[in-house]
Parts: C-alpha cells; structure tokens; sequence
C-alpha cells in the first residue's frame, strides 16, 4: 500500500470541517461558497498550493475586514493541528502583510496548534524591527509553541520555508532571541534553538562558535544546544568546534577491514574498524565517510556517526553495515567508491570498493 501523501491531508472532509466550524462561530460565513470554490480543484493541487488557496478562498467567505477575520479564526484554528492548521497563519501571510499589529498577534495564536515558522518570514523581511521585538516577548512566553515560534521563525534556512538572506549575511540581530532561550527547559525549543545555529553556522561559522565558547558549561541545556548547533561543523572537521569539545589526535594504530571490495546496488557494504593503543583510547568521535560516485563522474563525500564517547580500554572493535538502496534524499551510481574511518576528526585509514549495477534477472 502507497504511503498517504501530505497533500491528502487537505481533502474534501476538512472543507466541511472548517466550513462547519466558521459557521459555528459566525453565521454569516459563505459555507457554500467556500465548499463549491474549492472542492472542484483540489485534486489538481499540490500541498502549498492547496493551502494558499484554501486560505484564500477563506478569507474570500468570511468577507470581513482583516482584524474581523482574525477575531473569528481564533476559535476555529483551535480545531485544527497538524499541517490543516497551517491554513490560518497563511491567511495572515496573504492579507495581513500591511497590519503587522493584528497580524503578529493572530500568528501568535494559530501557532500554537499548528506552527506560524513559514507564515512569519515575510513580516521579517517587511517589517524586521516590529518583528524581532516581538519574537523577543513570545521568548519569555510561558507557552513553549510560543518559544519555539521565536526560534522557528527566524531560522535563516527553515525547511520548506524562504530562505531569510539577511540573516545569512548577518545573524547577529536574531541572536539576543537565542540567548533567551539557551537553557530553556522545553527539548521542543531547544531542538529548534541547535536548529537555528546549526543554520547560522553554515554561512558564519565563526559567529556560531563564539557563541558555543560562551555558552559551554553554562547549563546541560546549553550544552546540549552547542553539541547539535555544531553538528555540520563537526562533520566537516572544523578544528575549532573539535577543539571546543576537546576532541584530540589519538595515539592509536586504526584498521578498516571491508568485507567484500565489489558489490551490486541493494547489497550490504559491511566493514570491520579496530583500534589499538598502548593506553586508554580515551575521548572519541569515531566516524565514517564514503566518497560516492555520481552521475557527473564527481564522488560525493557523505559522513555517517560511528561511536561517540570515552573508551577507557586500549582496544575497540566495530562491526558496521551500509546499505545500498535509493533513498528520496540520496541515489546511488555505480562507479568506484571510497570508505574511510574518521577519528577526531582525522582520517586515519581508507578502502577502495565498487559498485556494480544490478544484473538483469
């Protein structure tokens, strides 16, 4: 059975749904209206068109000044989570761009059943000061949506959000944000904290590890920020956010032993990594990397996790396995292709193998 798609989660049931509910709360909504606009074209949308229309045919019913609109969806928004609530803060994004006040305060609500992080980027863009102020007072919320949605929202990079090129070029104004919420007892908000950082770190990394430097050892939950804030910086073998977590060159003897130096797409590559040393192994970050080929002919090299932490004996032993099959955010070529075993941050071995293409049946 095919997996649902998003998309479908903006169906035919939740029109009525919502028809239903902004009747409830105001008796004037054009219900059929909203229903016969919308239902006909759905299925030739995809997910964001689906929600853009949805909150545009929405607005279009309740046929009300924008503050009005607002007033009614409140109540509504509170029945619907998920990806349907992201219908509501893109209503405000489409009409609320000129009234950053009520808008800012609707965002606020529809946040906190859904997520306002895609609806709020261009009242940034628009409206930067009003905006900043404002993630700054939902930081000190007592509600963590709402904390969260001051970390979410100004992230440089988010996900299936714009891109905020301004705050790629410089984080500094969206930083006093971060600082509110480093030691935030909420993982929700702290995920998003590391999120947000680890973003930052892709364009000023400097910035970012300045920031770790001073907030490491303020608190477990600041100190859990950094570890995922730098996770990119680490898997590039940045030398100072290896240093920052004490990550040293090893006096060790490494072996990569691979089980087999050809295999078909779909196989198993499996591999054996041993360590020796005179003394404890001590303080390890044990990754490996492959170098893929590709259809352009250039590898691509990927880092995967291995071990992390202290080893007080002088030996360890791993036994590890990738699998090649495609993936929606990695396909694979046959061609030659590289392993190697990282230590912190050093490449300390490395093996050759090939992968063939699949023999015909």
């Amino acid at each position: 059975m095919a997996a649902a798609l998003l998309k479908d989660q903006i169906n035919s049931t939740l029109l009525s749904a919502i028809a239903q509910s902004c009747s409830h709360y105001y008796p004037a909504f054009r219900a059929e209206d909203f229903l016969q606009q919308l239902q006909p074209a759905l299925a030739e949308l995809e997910l964001k068109q689906r929600i853009r229309q949805t909150a545009a045919t929405l607005y279009q019913s309740l046929d009300l000044p924008f503050a009005q609109a607002c007033e009614v969806l409140k109540p509504v928004s509170s029945h619907f989570g998920g990806i349907p609530g992201f219908i509501f803060p893109e209503l405000v994004e489409q009409f609320g761009l000129q009234q950053p006040d009520i808008a800012l305060d609707a965002l606020g609500h529809f946040t906190r059943f859904s997520t306002s992080e895609f609806a709020i980027r261009p009242f940034l863009q628009l409206h930067p000061q009003q905006t900043l102020v404002q993630m700054l007072v939902w930081a000190e919320d007592k509600d963590h949506h709402l904390r969260r949605l001051a970390s979410e929202g100004c992230r440089p990079r988010l996900p299936w959000g714009r891109a905020l090129p301004e705050f790629q070029r410089d984080a500094s104004p969206i930083l006093p944000i971060l600082e509110k919420l480093k030691a935030d007892p909420s993982d929700y908000v702290r995920r998003s904290v590391a999120n947000n950082l680890n973003d930052i770190s892709k364009d000023q990394p400097e910035l970012v590890l300045a920031l770790a430097g001073r907030w490491q050892g303020q608190s477990e939950e600041s100190n859990w920020i950094i570890k995922h804030a730098l996770r990119t910086l680490l898997k590039k073998r940045h030398p100072d956010a290896l240093a920052l977590f004490g990550y040293q060159k090893p006096q060790l003897q490494a072996s990569l032993q691979l089980g087999h130096t050809q295999l078909q797409m779909g196989e198993q590559l499996q591999f054996e990594v041993q360590l020796q040393s005179q003394q404890a192994l001590g303080k390890l970050r044990l990754e490996y990397a492959i170098d893929f080929a590709s259809k352009s002919g250039k590898s691509r090299h990927k880092v995967f996790q291995l071990l992390e932490r202290t080893v007080a004996e002088p030996e360890l032993q791993l036994s590890r396995s990738y699998r090649f099959v495609d993936m929606t955010t990695r396909k694979h070529y046959p061609g030659q292709h590289q392993l190697h075993l990282i230590i912190n941050g050093q490449i300390y071995c490395s093996a050759p193998f090939e992968l063939q293409p699949t023999e015909a049946g």
